[in-house]
């Protein structure tokens, strides 16, 4: 379930939040996807403004990490965000195994010119979320 203003966001109760209203808001898509993604589909949610404030700072951060020439080696990131994926879609673990590295991207460096490449790209194909 997820909810909006401490209730189930239903129709009748007329506290849906549409992707058409926020887009309408010039929201990106891939902020909601990743709001929608920071909780495990199986637990109850609730969306808010700080979600969506979190995954767009979560998004920027991404892009910044991505954009880099070099960073950490990142085959074993990728690996890990499959494992977690396939673990019942455990999509918190894996959206914290993505901003590890893109931490130590951003704070550190490194010395692999293909790795931001890696990241973005597992980031679209297993997330569907565009960098």
């Amino acid at each position: 379930m997820i909810g909006w203003d401490g209730h189930k966001m239903s129709k009748s109760r007329g506290n849906l939040v549409l992707v058409s209203a926020l887009r309408a808001q010039d929201v990106e898509p891939s902020a909601v996807r990743l709001g929608l993604l920071a909780g495990h589909y199986r637990a109850d949610r609730f969306w808010s403004q700080q979600v969506l404030d979190e995954a767009t700072a979560r998004l920027h951060r991404w892009r910044t990490a991505t954009a880099l020439p070099a960073g950490p080696a990142a085959v074993d990131v990728v690996a890990r965000v499959r494992r977690y994926l396939a673990d019942d879609l455990d999509t918190p673990k894996a959206i914290a195994a993505l901003d590890g590295w893109v931490t130590d991207a951003v704070e550190y460096g490194g010395h692999d010119a293909g790795a931001p490449k890696l990241v973005a790209t597992a980031i679209d194909a297993l997330l569907g979320v565009d960098l």
